[in-house]
């Protein structure tokens, strides 16, 4: 049985950060891995790539074409994927897959939408917990100090 969205959006928000591989030479070297997902982005997102090339046209205020989509996904040599297009290129497909791979390469996790929302609220409880624990630390203080001066007071 499938997870609801819900359940997704809870596993993905609160599952530990990705891991950056390391020491492995060359692990940061992405052309193929680029390449490779930004093909099945396309073929995920059913649509054609002259559709794609226009609505990036229509986003970017320049002219795209399925040719410039069919060299950025080849692996002829030379060939790379312009990052300026990144979010075009996304958009048009309605996926997020290459971003979130670039943010996991370098350690970090993609938030979408309500999910960052989740993180602020996540966040804001952790200063509430940090807050109230500090605010306990400075009346056990508080109450230390009247406990020395009533004492104080009564050895007079």
């Amino acid at each position: 049985m499938g997870r609801t969205k819900d359940q997704q959006f809870m596993l993905r928000l609160f599952d530990p950060p990705p891991t950056m591989e390391r020491e492995l030479p060359g692990f940061l070297d992405l052309e193929n891995q680029i390449r490779h997902i930004a093909n099945a982005m396309i073929a995920n997102s059913r649509k054609d790539r002259y559709i794609i090339a226009a609505e990036m046209s229509r986003d970017m205020e320049k002219d795209v074409t399925h040719h410039m989509l069919n060299g950025w996904t080849s692996a002829k040599e030379g060939n790379r994927f312009p990052l300026s297009f990144l979010p075009a290129f996304e958009k048009a497909c309605g996926s997020f897959d290459l971003l979130e791979f670039l943010a996991a390469k370098r350690g970090c996790a993609l938030l979408i939408g309500d999910e960052t929302e989740a993180a602020n609220l996540g966040r804001i409880e952790m200063l509430r917990q940090q807050l109230e624990a500090e605010e306990a630390k400075v009346r056990q203080r508080i109450d230390r100090n009247r406990r020395i001066i009533g004492l104080a007071r009564e050895d007079r």
